[in-house]
């Protein structure tokens, strides 16, 4: 068996070296894509069984390493924090043989099955319900659904303390002399540093798109953080180095009506901060006296009851497909600033401003649906998924290659 996989890997190398890629045409470069993602797929779910086996085994100590993250990192040349990934899934795939199989089968993928997993073993009785919404939905989406999963699984208010108990912010400098900053905190908190930063991220996106430049989100966001030390430096030198005051916060958080009541989230309860995860009921309502709260009711006022003729959106109604739409709805379009409202049905052509008739894309995709005759098509899926769309572009470019 390993002699076979060792002939195919010569094999598939000799035949990778032999790609002209320069005189492949587009739609074909394209397919090779989709390939090279099959066989990434099938390597990445064989190592990671294999990682388990390795670590039921024992087999890499004795080779100068602490740990297996160590050992994998150090054998296979990937960051740390991939090895402790892959050692993680590689643990829990273990005690779940199902998604196990749809890894190796290629049913899911790495990205997927790390979202199963992680819900699946806290709550076993969700790894269908899991496996089955990874079919139709987005990773990002994926990831949302399995923080509600864990959050209904545990304690919250316990949760929510380990998280702070477990808090840091880390920074060093790289061998290129680069600046590097990684954190861990609470949800809420985490919203109050997004908080800060959109509105300053928004309007040097706004600025760049102006003077024609494009830089990747990440990049405006880092500048945004720039922009809000150098504001409070700024303020804290003309005050005499007196403390610099918080900026306004603005958080959409989503809980349905009956734990608001009780005080707490009970097994398939919502409570959470849009875009940022779920939170302690507590932690919400304490907010309202620090910030300026936009509160979406599940089960409380019908959304989708509230549409207007004009072109004006109202106030409820906008925050609601915000919250619904965090990035560019354009399948594969990761754009999460800057984004701006459209009528699927044109306002023109009688379109209502109504929840299911609005949507959120970024500028590039809005202007080709208004002025190019490209479409977004809803995509028929099975009830209580989220819904789904498809990018079609006018009749005259679809057959241009």
């Amino acid at each position: 068996m390993f002699d076979e996989l060792k002939d195919i890997v010569t094999q598939l190398r000799e035949v990778t070296s032999r790609i002209e890629i320069d005189v492949v045409a587009g739609k074909d470069a394209a397919e090779l894509v989709g390939i090279a993602d099959e066989i990434r797929r099938a390597g990445d779910s064989l190592r990671t069984v294999a990682v388990g086996q390795v670590e039921r085994t024992n087999s890499w100590k004795g080779e100068g390493a602490k740990s297996i993250s160590e050992w994998l990192a150090t054998e296979t040349d990937c960051p740390q924090y991939e090895a402790q990934a892959v050692v993680l899934l590689a643990a829990q795939l273990q005690h779940l043989p199902v998604t196990q199989a749809a890894l190796r089968n290629g049913t899911l993928s790495n990205a997927q099955a790390v979202e199963v997993a992680r819900g699946a073993i806290v709550a076993p009785n969700t790894e269908t319900q899991l496996l089955n919404l990874a079919k139709h939905v987005t990773v990002r989406d994926l990831r949302d659904a399995t923080s509600r999963v864990v959050a209904g699984a545990t304690d919250e208010a316990e949760r929510h303390k380990q998280i702070h108990k477990s808090r840091y912010l880390k920074s060093w400098t790289d061998l290129d002399a680069s600046f590097n900053v990684r954190g861990r905190m609470t949800a809420a908190n985490g919203a109050l540093v997004m908080a800060a930063l959109k509105p300053i991220q928004d309007e040097i996106f706004r600025s760049a798109r102006k003077s024609g430049a494009h830089e990747r989100p990440e990049a405006y966001a880092a500048d945004a953080l720039m922009t809000l030390c150098e504001k409070a430096t700024t303020k804290q030198s003309s005050e005499g180095g007196g403390k610099a005051t918080r900026p306004n916060a603005v958080m959409n958080i989503r809980i349905d009506i009956d734990a608001l009541k009780r005080g707490r989230t009970e097994n398939g309860e919502i409570c959470e901060i849009a875009g940022v995860g779920p939170i302690p009921v507590a932690t919400a309502t304490a907010y309202l006296g620090e910030a300026f709260l936009k509160l979406l009711v599940v089960d409380g006022v019908d959304i989708k009851t509230v549409a207007h003729m004009g072109r004006a959106i109202p106030a409820p109604l906008r925050t609601a497909v915000e919250e619904r739409d965090r990035v560019c709805q354009v399948p594969t379009c990761d754009i999460t600033i800057g984004l701006e409202m459209d009528h699927i049905k044109p306002f023109y052509e009688g379109g209502a401003a109504s929840f299911e008739n609005l949507v959120r894309l970024c500028e590039r995709h809005h202007l080709q649906k208004t002025h190019d005759g490209y479409r977004l098509v809803k995509i028929e899926t099975e009830a209580g998924t989220e819904r789904t769309w498809a990018w079609r572009a006018p009749p005259d470019l679809r057959n241009t290659g």
